[in-house]
């Protein structure tokens, strides 16, 4: 007989998988999760409140780990912007390949009614993204007024966007266009369409 602590992770695993697929309203508690994980109602109830204490503990048990990656691998060294950039979202494709399913509820879960949750997916989103913001150059000495947290929601809108394009691609397809994608976004993070033009073309695969 597994314990509490067993009972808790297996929990935690079937709950991400149904989060990621069908997002917290869609998600019915016995069917998606208790059924699929072989744990009982009661069980369920003497680990979490509801479903949504299940997800918050998700949020927290992935996010942090992801966050504990992202804090290590600092690329500061670089000095070339397009490079620092690049080095940055591919690190970001990594951790959205072994967190997909992470990523998908971070996408599912921004506009969740509940701040607990809402709040917890803004704060990996700004913490992830604050410092490739301050990767594109010299911004600061540029404008003293420049806006870091809006810069930070467009870029997050960007990449997430391309991530989720690149994870609908079928497994096989994904290692061919990852580098051509990565350098792509780069080149709009760092110089727009105009950048990206003068780079490279995404590809279709990606966009369409």
């Amino acid at each position: 007989m597994g314990t509490a602590d067993d009972t808790r992770a297996t929990l935690i695993r079937f709950g991400r998988l149904a989060f990621a697929e069908k997002g917290h309203d869609g998600v019915s508690l016995k069917r998606d999760v208790l059924d699929p994980a072989g744990v009982s109602t009661g069980s369920f109830y003497h680990q979490f409140e509801d479903k949504t204490d299940l997800l918050l503990a998700i949020l927290d048990d992935r996010s942090s780990r992801a966050l504990e990656i992202v804090e290590r691998n600092h690329d500061g060294a670089e000095p070339n912007p397009q490079r620092r950039v690049a080095a940055r979202l591919r690190l970001w494709f990594d951790l959205v390949e072994v967190g997909e399913e992470l990523f998908r509820i971070h996408a599912r879960e921004l506009h969740h009614p509940d701040p607990r949750v809402r709040d917890r997916v803004v704060a990996l989103r700004h913490r992830t993204f604050a410092p490739l913001t301050s990767r594109l150059g010299n911004v600061d000495r540029l404008n003293p007024d420049f806006d870091h947290a809006l810069a930070s929601s467009f870029i997050h809108a960007t990449v997430a966007a391309a991530a989720l394009d690149y994870l609908d691609l079928p497994t096989e397809r994904r290692a061919e266009v990852r580098d051509s994608t990565i350098e792509a976004l780069a080149s709009f993070l760092i110089g727009g369409v105009l950048g990206m033009a003068d780079r490279i073309t995404i590809p279709k695969q990606v966009t369409s």
